[in-house]
Order: structure tokens, then sequence, then C-alpha cells
């Protein structure tokens, strides 16, 4: 009998498009695998539509509620809570799954699995920043939809969505940016319990005394402005000039900075791609023990 040789087959490269939907799929497919997030993402549902059936309290017959008080509803009080609260609900999905890799030493097989650590770590951000993204976006729709629905029932005429757009936009924005934030943090100090203190507490704690720290030197008074959460609120804050005088001096003391939109915007994300570099400069480096 005769044997024919068997000719190898050269692979077919990966390219790195390829590389990273294939990275951005495994790392969701173990986000999905947890009740968690489900449980998290529905609490977020749960609470935009909430706030969109309470966002007709207090508002006559015949009249609407303003502009700012539905940007209000969709991103849950974000300027009185200093963070949106659905960016605090996110944070055990973003830096959760990266700390608990590199401490639990598992960050090996994703190393193995994937093309390279770049890859790995990119996709992290990549499925974090979407996740921000769609979190958002849903959670605006279901409160739009919430608020419509409760304004019909209760013969109130709808608020000039249009207005509410710059607000919704802000809150788009920072809610992609937080899980950016919140996964480089984990990144660069390695302890998923660190990196949320950190999170929650800077921007509610921490800006506020440097704020004060720093209008005690003279020159740096306007410094504050430009810390990257209250930036962040400038950001969201769009439209709230259309609140009365009181309440516009109320929202400006709340948020923090004196940056318009967009310069807060513009911030927000400096201080986003900033972070990301760190983040994967910390990831590059580390041994997974």
């Amino acid at each position: 009998m005769t044997r024919t040789a068997l000719t190898p087959v050269a692979g077919t490269p990966v390219t790195k498009t390829t590389a990273m939907r294939r990275a951005v799929h495994y790392q969701w497919r173990h986000l999905a695998a947890l009740r968690s997030t489900w449980i998290l993402l529905g609490s977020i549902a749960a609470l935009s539509l909430l706030a969109g059936a309470s966002a007709a309290t207090g508002v006559k017959t015949g009249e609407a509620p303003t502009a700012w008080s539905t940007v209000t509803a969709i991103q849950l009080d974000a300027v009185s809570l200093q963070l949106p609260l659905a960016a605090l609900l996110l944070l055990p999905l973003a830096t959760g799954p990266i700390a608990t890799e590199l401490s639990r030493g598992t960050a090996r097989t994703t190393w193995l699995t994937l093309a390279d650590r770049p890859t790995a770590f990119n996709a992290k951000l990549l499925l974090g920043a979407a996740l921000g993204a769609l979190t958002a976006l849903g959670g605006t729709l279901l409160t739009a939809i919430s608020t419509t629905a409760a304004l019909a029932i209760g013969e109130r005429d709808q608020p000039a969505w249009n207005q509410a757009l710059p607000g919704i936009l802000g809150y788009v924005l920072f809610m992609t940016c937080w899980p950016v934030i919140a996964t480089s943090a984990a990144a660069l100090v390695r302890n998923r319990v660190t990196a949320a203190l950190l999170l929650v507490l800077w921007p509610l704690l921490g800006e506020r005394l440097a704020g004060i720290l720093l209008r005690l030197v003279p020159g740096f008074d306007s410094v504050t402005d430009w810390l990257p959460f209250a930036a962040g609120r400038a950001a969201m804050a769009a439209g709230s000039d259309t609140q009365s005088e009181t309440d516009r001096a109320m929202t400006e003391a709340l948020v923090g900075s004196s940056l318009s939109a967009g310069t807060g915007a513009t911030v927000l994300i400096a201080f986003t791609a900033t972070m990301a570099l760190a983040g994967t400069k910390a990831y590059l480096a580390r041994n997974a023990t």
C-alpha cells in the first residue's frame, strides 16, 4: 500500500481586527456568564424606569417638566450625587475581571488564549466602553419611555426633548469613559477593592478637598475647574441653563467646575486616554502571580 505524503498547509494569518474582535468576544463571554452582570444591568434598567415614572411628580396638569429635570432623571441624578448611579453599579463589572485575573493568576490563561497582552487589555477597554455607552443609551430610552407614559397618563405636557439632548450626550460620554477609567485603575493598583474605593472617594471627596487646598495657593484657584470628574460633571450639566438663576447657582456649586460642557468633555476624554495609557503600561509589566 502506497502512502501519500501530507503537505503542510500554512495557517491563514489573523489580522489585528480579527484578533481584537475575538478578544472582545472572549471577554464578553466571561462577563455574560456571571449572574452578577445581569443583576447589575437589570438594576440599572429598573432604576431608569422608576426615574422616568417619577419625572411627572410635582408637575401640574397641563404643564411640562423642565428639560433639566428630564436630564436629571435620565442621568439618575448624576450631578447631585456627584456620580451617575449607573456608573457606581457598573464598577464591579469594570474592575472585577482584571483584578481577579491578576490576583488569582488566571491572567496566564487569557494571555495564552488571546493574541498578546496589549490585545487582551485593549479588549477589556473596548468592551467596557461599549458596555458603558450601551447602558447609558438603554437607560435613556427606558427613562424616556417611562417619562412619556407617566406624563401622558397624568395629562401633562411632554418636556422639550431637544433641549435635553446636550445633557444626554454628556451623560453617554461620561458613561463611555467611566469603565475605561475603572479598568485602568484596577490594572494600576491590582486590587479590586482599592480601585473601587479610589473611584468612589476621589470624585465624591478627594476633588473637593483638593479644591480647598488649591485655593489656598495663590494663582491656583482655577485649577479646580480642570479636575477630571468636576470636568465630567460640567459635561453632563449641559442644558442646566434652562433652570432659574437660583437653581442654576446650586447646580454650578454641585458641579464644582465653571468649564463649559464642551471643554469639560475634552478634559474628561484627555484624562481617560491618560488613564488608559498608564493602565496599559502597568498591565504589560504585570506578572500573573
